[in-house]
């Protein structure tokens, strides 16, 4: 059991009794707690996922000799708690921006504000492509940076990351599960790209030549396990883009074709 001084934090937070425990009893899981001074993030636990998806998961990265994609247990409740305040801690430890931890206790965690969801900016319709591809280009640099100092995320999808506005660099959040669970970290390291990839593609269908130069450069001055690693993997899924009659599956299909292109090659 972790001893926190509740009292003392609502008053640093300038938080009442009554916004906290609203906080604490409401069913989101993750909760927004606004004060005078700033903005806070209580993150509460929540069931493990089932069993089954993992299996099912697993089984498919076998049967396709996809390593990246074998699925990370994410143990929910406190264990989970207890991941993400390691991680968070580990990777504040060395100078990665991750969002700040307040407090915790072992069943929440308390983070402050990070930024705006970078994913959010561009979806949004008035989102100049310019400006994506900014975006794009503040991710991989910050993935890279943490990369050169042999770390790695959780799960990198660009959801995941924060842009903060007054120093234009990303704040990296989610760290429930640890990817060293089930693979090296040559293999954490190509699956946090190949996340990243596969939830940006949707934003430059119509923009692969950066696409596909930004991953390029991105990836050539990494590790040779990485590049190797990475190179395994989508090596095995270019068959996907070679399918017939690809107008019958969509724009999905097209932002899937668009990610696993983008890796083509390297």
């Amino acid at each position: 059991m972790i001893e926190v001084d509740l009292k003392l934090l609502l008053t640093q937070l300038n938080c009442s009794e009554k916004q906290w425990q609203s906080a604490m009893d409401s069913v989101e899981r993750v909760e927004k707690i606004s004060t005078d001074q700033g903005i806070f993030w209580l993150k509460k636990t929540a069931p493990a996922r089932g069993v089954f998806r993992y299996h099912a998961l697993n089984l498919f990265s076998w049967l396709m000799r996809l390593p990246l994609l074998k699925a990370v247990p994410q143990p929910g409740g406190k264990q989970a708690i207890a991941n993400e305040v390691h991680r968070i801690q580990q990777l504040t430890k060395a100078g990665v921006n991750v969002a700040e931890l307040l407090a915790h206790d072992d069943d929440w965690l308390l983070l402050k504000d990070g930024g705006q969801s970078i994913v959010k900016i561009m979806k949004q319709e008035n989102t100049q492509q310019a400006v994506k591809q900014k975006l794009l280009q503040t991710c991989l640099n910050a993935i890279k940076q943490l990369h050169q100092k042999n770390l790695y995320l959780s799960q990198g999808f660009i959801r995941n990351m924060l842009l903060n506005e007054s120093t234009q660099t990303v704040t990296f959040i989610d760290f429930e599960d640890d990817p060293l669970e089930v693979m090296g970290i040559a293999h954490a390291q190509a699956r946090d790209l190949l996340l990243l990839v596969n939830s940006t593609a949707r934003f430059f269908v119509h923009d692969q030549t950066f696409f596909n130069n930004a991953i390029q450069h991105f990836i050539s001055d990494h590790d040779p396990a990485m590049i190797d690693a990475l190179r395994t993997t989508t090596n095995r899924m270019q068959w996907i883009t070679q399918i017939p009659m690809q107008t019958l599956f969509g724009h999905d299909y097209k932002k899937l074709k668009v990610g696993i292109l983008a890796l083509k090659n390297i």
